[in-house]
């Protein structure tokens, strides 16, 4: 029986892990927003995530 409950805990450890994940997207989300607001450029929010500009503004232009 000790088998069928550590794969329910390992799943509960994924889902709660998947809520920070989406919580922390929209933190990121609303702190890109916020950034844009303030004047900084798509290179700038790039470089602060480790991606190219070009990806940042695809991921994030429409969200402002």
């Amino acid at each position: 029986m000790e088998g069928h409950i550590a794969p329910f805990e390992a799943v509960a450890g994924v889902k709660m892990a998947a809520r920070e994940c989406a919580h922390e997207g929209h933190r990121l989300d609303k702190t890109v927003a916020a950034a844009k607001a303030a004047g900084a450029s798509w290179p700038d929010i790039g470089r602060a995530v480790d991606v190219r500009r070009q990806s940042a503004h695809d991921r994030w232009a429409d969200r402002q």
